[in-house]
């Protein structure tokens, strides 16, 4: 599951992948620059998502109702 979700996040364009020459090989992973701007978006709308949560409970109490 993981090797397919770096292939596509690969894929993607939001994550480097490095291979080096040894025995046995390396593989690095690294985000890419879009990458790190979606990462830090992400980061901004978890933080928001947070802070607000207890807008969401009283939402959801007020739909049950």
């Amino acid at each position: 599951m993981l090797s397919q979700t770096l292939f596509t996040l690969r894929r993607d364009g939001l994550v480097n992948r490095h291979v080096e020459a040894t025995i046995p090989p390396k593989v690095t992973y690294s985000l890419s620059p879009l990458g790190t701007t979606v990462a830090k978006r992400a980061v901004e709308l978890v933080a928001l998502l947070e802070a607000e949560v207890d807008q969401f409970e009283r939402a959801c109490a007020a739909f049950e109702e």
